[in-house]
Order: structure tokens, then C-alpha cells, then sequence
């Protein structure tokens, strides 16, 4: 039975460079965002049109059967649909759709490096909505969230997050495997190979170098300044553009270090890694 992989993150933890890894095998497909299609932040990359125009004419209405409308118009049909929409909305929407086997990675990225981007975007009005949300589901934490420095709003937030993923995927008792970014950054082959074989799938060294594989799925434009260098990115801007009180304030938080424990992950100086390593 042909499989699809749902991606599970936050914003910004790497999703697209995870999928272009796992999407480039001889037996895969990166499809992106797919949740996005029909509207204008699905920038199909313009290889689809190359590649047989996978996407062409499909929209929002198509969504319910995305997945079967690409394996049926892509040639070779793959094996495995990367598909990093990143939401448990829709994966959840999935759920009950019995065509394909269904696989869940949970990609989790360094709080520190959250808070760093999350404060990039911040505004009075996002940190004033973002108070409210976590002092209702953090009652216990409700006066101090008030009082709280903005970055802790964004630690917090990097924490809920990722305890509805974790959550979301035991309660369902889901096929499932858990990376994070730095591991997969420092390790790629490794990594990658661990997770093709989850996949029942064979590593291939050719995955490693993304930019020569004609991808379909949506790209971050951002980054194609990786790929027309032909060059790996480990991003750990956060190391500077923190203060070491801030950077200190986050690895030694309670409830961050227990979920981190309930994961067997542990902080080291360039990220999350699982706590056997």
C-alpha cells in the first residue's frame, strides 16, 4: 500500500528541509504545503509544470483527495508522499481516509531558536493575544504569564505547541517517529537513513544533495540560496541574537525540561538531541 508522510511542527523547525531530504529518494515526492493549495502562499515550484503539470487545475475543492489525485498523475507514481503541511488539522482531516498507510513524523526544533524567531514577528497586539491563550491553558501560570518577559511568551508557546503534536499522535496511537532539527542538520545521513528504513525504504547518498532532484512541491523562497549553492545550512543564529540570561531562562524552565524529559531529549549547546546520544 503507497504511504503518505504528514510532517508535524511548529512554524519555522525546518519542515521544508526535512521534506526535500525524505522527498528526494528515487521512490518519493516532496509535495510541500499541500494544505495551501489554491490560495496564493502554495508557491508551486516551476518544475510541477516540467514534471507533467501535477498540480495544474487543482484547488481548494481538490483537497479531500489530494493525496490520490498525485500519486494517479505523477510519474512514476511513488511509493511515499512527503507531505509537511505541518497542522494536526489536517492530518486530523486524514485520519479516517483507509487508500493509503499513513505515517506521522514529529519534527521539533530548539525552543531557543523559536524564541528568537517568534520575537521577530512580535506586536503589541500578538503578544496581548498570545498572554490570554496561555493563561487559559496554563491557569496555574495565569498571574506570572501576566508579569512574564515577552520571550517566556514565546517559550511558552513553543511548549504548547508541541505538547498538542505529542498528544495528538499517542492518543491516536499513530506509526510515528520523533527528529529534531539539529540532529538532523548535524546528521543528515544518519538520520535520513534511520527514517527511510521506517519508511521500508533504502537510503539513498543522493538524497543528501536535494537541489539536484526536480522537486514539485511548494518551496521557501527564502532558502534558494541553499540550493543554488549546493550547500548544507545548520541556522543557529539564535547562539548570538539571544541573551544568555534568555537562552539560560528556557533550558532551565520546569515545564520545558520535563517535556523535553518525556521525549528522552536533552538541551547541548547547538540544539535538541535525544538523550541517548
Amino acid at each position: 500500500m503507497k504511504k503518505v508522510l504528514f510532517i508535524l511542527s511548529t512554524s519555522y523547525a525546518g519542515s521544508h528541509f526535512l521534506s526535500l531530504l525524505l522527498g528526494s529518494h528515487s521512490r518519493t515526492l516532496h509535495i510541500g504545503e499541500v494544505s495551501r493549495l489554491g490560495t496564493d502562499k502554495f508557491e508551486v515550484s516551476e518544475l510541477d509544470w516540467t514534471a507533467g503539470g501535477v498540480f495544474n487545475g487543482l484547488g481548494k475543492k481538490d483537497l479531500p483527495d489530494i493525496h490520490q489525485t498525485v500519486f494517479s498523475r505523477s510519474h512514476p507514481s511513488p511509493e511515499v508522499l512527503i507531505d509537511t503541511s505541518k497542522t494536526i488539522q489536517w492530518a486530523e482531516s486524514f485520519s479516517h481516509d483507509n487508500r493509503h498507510q499513513k505515517k506521522y513524523l514529529h519534527l521539533i526544533r530548539d525552543p531557543r531558536a523559536l524564541v528568537r524567531r517568534y520575537g521577530l514577528q512580535s506586536t503589541p497586539e500578538s503578544r496581548r493575544k498570545i498572554r490570554w491563550k496561555l493563561a487559559c491553558k496554563f491557569p496555574a501560570l495565569a498571574f506570572s504569564i501576566w508579569q512574564a518577559p515577552e520571550t517566556d511568551l514565546w517559550m511558552y508557546q513553543w511548549l504548547l505547541q508541541n505538547q498538542k503534536i505529542t498528544n495528538f499522535i499517542r492518543k491516536n496511537n499513530f506509526d510515528s517517529e520523533l527528529v529534531t532539527y539539529r540532529d538532523l542538520a548535524t546528521d543528515q545521513a544518519g538520520e535520513i537513513t534511520r527514517l527511510m528504513r521506517w519508511l521500508d525504504l533504502e537510503y539513498e547518498p543522493g538524497q543528501l544533495e536535494y537541489w539536484n532532484r526536480p522537486h514539485i512541491g511548494s518551496q521557501k523562497r527564502n532558502y534558494d540560496w541553499v540550493k543554488e549553492k549546493k550547500t548544507q545550512h545548520f541556522d543557529l543564529r539564535w547562539q548570538t541574537e539571544l541573551s544568555p540570561e534568555t537562552q539560560r531562562r528556557i533550558t532551565e524552565n520546569s515545564r520545558v525540561r520535563a517535556y523535553l524529559a518525556d521525549l528522552k531529549l536533552k538541551f547541548i549547546p547547538d540544539g535538541l538531541t535525544h538523550a541517548d546520544k
